[in-house]
């Protein structure tokens, strides 16, 4: 998926040729962040590694939960729709491309974004149809200074 939204925001990048193309420029330099985001969580799941994994949970910990993490993929298939990646049309301003006769407007964009609500589908699917599957991996994955177990003691503040 990652790969799939870092190309692309490169393809978005390298059609942006006039001045007021400044925001597509701009979102595509966003997403190109989230995918790399994406990309090191991805990576570090597979290959571990302690340095990358730490820095992760401690500044972006809502990718190793479900929910959060089918938040930010939902989020992300939506940044997906609005690139002007190849297929796109660009006079979308004038209605130029009103009468295009086929369907590749942005058509990189729009599968990646299918792509990603479908992960972010099947996360939630799991979690709710299986929580067992993901509540191991989720006590692996606490972020710091958070107990392991999910039982929290509560003490008595002096008074």
């Amino acid at each position: 998926m990652s790969g799939m939204m870092g190309l692309c925001s490169v393809m978005t990048i390298t059609n942006v040729d006039e001045a007021n193309d400044t925001d597509d420029l701009f979102v595509s330099l966003y997403n190109f962040i989230f995918a790399f985001l994406l990309c090191s969580y991805e990576v570090t799941k597979y290959f571990p590694y302690p340095t990358l994994h730490n820095m992760l949970r401690r500044y972006f910990g809502f990718l190793f939960f479900s929910f959060s993490r089918s938040t930010y993929l939902v989020f992300c298939a939506f940044l997906q729709f609005g690139l002007n990646a190849p297929g796109s049309c660009k006079q979308s301003d004038d209605d130029a491309c009103v009468d295009d006769k086929d369907v590749n407007n942005n058509w990189l964009g729009i599968m990646t974004g299918l792509c990603l609500l479908l992960e972010a589908l099947l996360v939630v699917g799991v979690q709710f149809k299986s929580p067992h599957m993901l509540k191991e991996e989720a006590k692996q994955e606490l972020p710091p200074g958070q107990p392991p177990g999910g039982d929290l003691e509560v003490s008595n503040p002096p008074v």
